[in-house]
């Protein structure tokens, strides 16, 4: 493995490093992108870069003002200075190491003299390298690029030790399993087994973003099935029921973070409880509701299969825009049998299904005489209901169903008062 694929970086950070150098002090590439050059993945231009230095966080700030265009130092505390220059934004930390505490959230951070140091405290071996620059050889003392080139998963430290300094690396450890498609060392299971409970230090939004990074990748399975292995899904998902068959789910769909979150909490009750979970783990309004709308959709495709095409219509439009979502998932949780066929050609000669009816408000209480108030829905809903049953509606048609409608309605009002 080569570090040739750096030297843009390197070349680009020059002056950066000298100014850092005319100042007595050492600065050292750190991160993803290290790991990524090291594999031969592709370096997208507007990577962030981060940087590790001997430099405290005042001399940090005292340099980057003369070569920055913008300076911000809100984690300063914990040792850590941002910057961008034109396009490009850096943050540098003072070497360093930290501890969370038993029950707590917010680590205790110590500023290190020595690089060592500072990677021991890194989640895994492959992240635990760096560059020093501008010139710099790899600095590796955990052996990141034999575990790079074995595709094996190691801790710097004892897992136990790592996973209990910052409980998320346990799911971070499922996200770079399935990412990066290694293997994993078996204490490492181990101690994600015993420590599971650990992970309730860690904020739920941390939890959430996590999460979204695994859903998010090409290939979850492996992560999932970690998780579960190692009891940490139930804490990350909620009662997920059988892990097996939830994994097993997740292989039959494709990449849609919906359709997969909702696959896996398939088995976590009703699509109101699995709403609730979700909330619970801080999972956003917008995820629930599209979780919630897709388990409904494929549960009712399943139990109750739409035979006929009024309630086909009915059934397209009650998914609520989550259509191909619902097909994939009602196909993943059961027989969907022709649903996915039908749906399809429903939609295409029907494109005007799930759109806004021909005459909107306005016009039919100008039609109808109506004042605005719940007669107008109540007459809108109507207009549906009749689309739906007989199909696609130019405006005159619904003119036609809506006039005969109210006078229909008219009459049974004035016999249902007769004397």
């Amino acid at each position: 493995m080569s570090l040739d694929r750096l030297a843009p970086v390197r070349e680009e950070t020059r002056e950066l490093a000298q100014w850092f150098a005319a100042r007595g002090h050492r600065i050292f590439l750190v991160g993803g992108v290290v790991r990524d050059a090291m594999l031969g993945l592709p370096l997208d231009a507007a990577f962030d870069l981060d940087f590790t230095t001997d430099a405290q966080p005042p001399a940090v700030k005292s340099i980057l003002e003369g070569w920055a265009d913008t300076l911000w130092a809100q984690g300063e505390r914990f040792g850590t200075v941002g910057a961008r220059r034109g396009d490009r934004r850096i943050e540098i930390t003072t070497h360093r190491t930290e501890r969370y505490q038993p029950g707590s959230r917010k680590p205790e951070v110590a500023f290190a003299d020595v690089m060592e140091a500072d990677l021991s405290r890194r989640d895994f071996t492959v992240n635990a390298m760096a560059v020093e620059l501008p010139d710099g050889d790899l600095v590796d003392p955990f052996g990141g690029a034999a575990d790079l080139a074995d595709r094996r998963l190691r801790t710097p430290l004892d897992p136990a030790a790592t996973f209990s300094d910052d409980p998320l690396r346990m799911l971070r450890a499922a996200r770079f399993l399935a990412q990066f498609e290694l293997s994993i060392d078996r204490p490492l299971v181990a101690a994600m087994s015993a420590m599971a409970d650990r992970l309730g230090i860690v904020a739920g939004e941390r939890i959430r973003d996590e999460l979204d990074r695994l859903l998010a990748l090409p290939d979850p399975t492996s992560g999932f099935a970690l998780l579960f292995e190692t009891g940490l899904a139930e804490r990350v998902l909620g009662p997920v029921g059988d892990g097996v068959a939830a994994v097993a789910r997740l292989g039959r769909v494709g990449d849609d973070p919906t359709v997969r979150l909702a696959v896996l909490l398939a088995e976590a009750g009703t699509p109101a409880d699995v709403r609730a979970a979700l909330a619970e783990r801080r999972a956003t309004t917008a995820t629930g509701r599209a979780v919630f709308a897709v388990l409904t959709a494929a549960r009712r495709a399943i139990e109750q299969p739409p035979r006929t095409l009024p309630e086909l219509r009915r059934w397209v439009v009650d998914a609520r825009g989550l259509v191909a979502q619902s097909v994939e998932v009602a196909s993943a949780l059961g027989d969907a049998g022709a649903l996915a066929a039908d749906v399809r050609s429903l939609t295409e000669a029907e494109p005007d299904l799930c759109g806004p009816p021909v005459i909107d408000g306005g016009e039919v209480m100008a039609l109808l005489g109506l004042d605005p108030g719940p007669d107008v829905g109540t007459a809108v809903e109507e207009l549906r209901r009749h689309r739906l049953d007989t199909g696609p509606l130019t405006a005159e048609q619904a003119r036609v169903h809506l006039l005969e409608w109210q006078r229909s309605q008219t009459s049974e009002h004035t016999s249902g008062h007769k004397v």
